[in-house]
């Protein structure tokens, strides 16, 4: 098989995972997650139920994967940048930018959020993604940083603080339904918090703050 050939497979399953979560999440929103089937889901998204089972271990795995903001890709991208900055400013400013690009695709994902008030069985599914989002995060901060994942505290604490820092933000954003643009400056305002090592703010300052949101 060529490299075109296989990338047009590639990019086949790619679109296949999509209409599959898709259309679950879709369901979802509709009539809840207890009341929708594996069936449900195959038929909304044209597919078979074997294949929907072949993509997802579970209907609440196909529903968190169609708000996946693509967090590796954004890893990866960041592996690429060529910058003196800390690891977390560069996290920073390619989720900032992944923002300002793609609000649409974190709308969606906002909604994973409110889901889990009325669907909390998928809460236990979204959390073990989470982790392994902060896993991850904190082997490249480990990489970059020269630390030692198993043994330092710093990469963890920071991967956990970057992953709170993009989750309250988007939080935050969706529950108050700000414009699309706030959530860059949200994201930023969060990492600096972060970065400053979460001072106290100001009693007026707070006021501000959220009579602005």
């Amino acid at each position: 098989m060529d490299e075109d050939q296989l990338g047009l497979r590639e990019l086949k399953k790619q679109m296949t995972r999509e209409a599959i979560a898709g259309a679950a999440l879709k369901l979802t929103l509709a009539k809840g997650l207890s009341d929708v089937t594996i069936e449900e889901i195959a038929r909304e998204a044209f597919v078979s139920p074997r294949t929907v089972s072949n993509y997802f271990s579970s209907k609440e795995e196909a529903v968190l994967a169609a708000g996946s903001i693509g967090a590796e890709q954004i890893l990866d991208d960041c592996d690429n940048v060529q910058s003196n900055e800390s690891p977390l400013k560069v996290l920073c400013e390619q989720l900032s930018e992944y923002a300002r690009e793609n609000p649409d695709q974190l709308r969606r994902a906002s909604q994973l959020a409110q889901l889990e008030d009325t669907n909390p069985s998928l809460r236990p599914f979204r959390v073990t993604q989470q982790v392994k989002l902060v896993q991850l995060l904190s082997e490249r901060i480990a990489v970059h940083t020269g630390t030692d994942v198993s043994t330092d505290l710093y990469p963890s604490l920071a991967a956990s603080g970057a992953v709170s820092a993009m989750v309250t933000s988007l939080a935050l954003w969706s529950r108050n339904n700000l414009p699309d643009d706030r959530l860059p400056t949200l994201i930023q305002d969060a990492f600096n918090i972060l970065s400053a090592g979460y001072p106290h703010p100001p009693a007026e300052a707070a006021k501000v703050q959220t009579t602005d949101a």
